[in-house]
């Protein structure tokens, strides 16, 4: 991987935007536990929000140890749970009062813009398809490995958009929603399958045709567990509230 990061100096670059990460996961973890004090938290937001920030760390961890510099496979569990299990905790933690509560006037229009294209989740689902797909496109993919501070902005590109499509699906959880969330999970699955059977190496990451490979089965198989548990959550509670009516 000190290959593809084209020299010495790469990696160390590397670990500082790691470090950027844990600094901002850290600010955001100070806001949220400020900003119980003024609006309380239930146990279950709390727990749900601690969660994903001990998984956050184990990522940020993970990375500064090179784990995910040794395949593609890795790399895309990465990108999963960053995607379809860190991110899903932090909303279902409900953390935007807190935040709110301490980050004033500029919390509130950052805020603001994010939720303008939460409105729709299938707007969501498509702007969280470009960044998948843009990001996993070999030409980008590979820039990011070569280039720490492109590699850096490509996570947060997937990150960001995943918290626009989760939070749209979250607070909708209606027909559309559903759609979005089978669109979303349809799309990567097709992604995936593209990798798992294909013949040619496209990653950098990848030491082998075998890896990319596994790659690719990462994100269709378990990578679309979450689209599909949280599909089958909405199925359920549309029918309990169709039977009850």
């Amino acid at each position: 991987m000190a290959e593809a990061h084209g020299g010495s100096e790469e990696p160390g670059k590397a670990h500082l935007l790691d470090i950027l990460g844990g600094g901002l996961l850290a600010i955001s973890w100070l806001l949220y536990l400020a900003g119980t004090k003024r609006i309380p938290a239930t146990f279950q937001q709390k727990w749900l929000f601690h969660g994903a920030s001990l998984a956050a760390i184990l990522i940020i961890l993970a990375s500064l140890h090179g784990w995910m510099d040794r395949s593609a496979a890795w790399h895309m569990a990465e990108h999963m749970w960053l995607m379809t299990l860190i991110v899903p905790l932090y909303l279902l933690s409900r953390p935007l009062p807190q935040w709110l509560a301490v980050s004033g006037r500029v919390g509130r229009k950052l805020f603001k813009s994010l939720f303008y294209l939460t409105r729709n989740p299938i707007q969501a689902a498509f702007i969280h398809a470009i960044a998948i797909w843009l990001w996993h496109m070999p030409g980008f993919y590979n820039s990011a490995l070569i280039h720490p501070g492109w590699h850096f902005t490509g996570h947060a590109c997937l990150v960001l958009s995943a918290s626009i499509f989760w939070w749209s699906v979250l607070s909708h959880r209606n027909s559309t929603a559903f759609l979005a969330l089978l669109l979303t999970m349809m799309h990567t699955g097709m992604l995936g399958a593209l990798l798992t059977f294909s013949h040619t190496l496209l990653y950098l990451d990848a030491h082998d045709l075998q890896d990319q490979q596994l790659a690719g089965l990462i994100m269709w198989v378990p990578g679309g567990l979450p689209y599909l548990v949280a599909g089958v959550w909405f199925s359920m509670n549309w029918l309990k509230r169709t039977a009850s009516r």
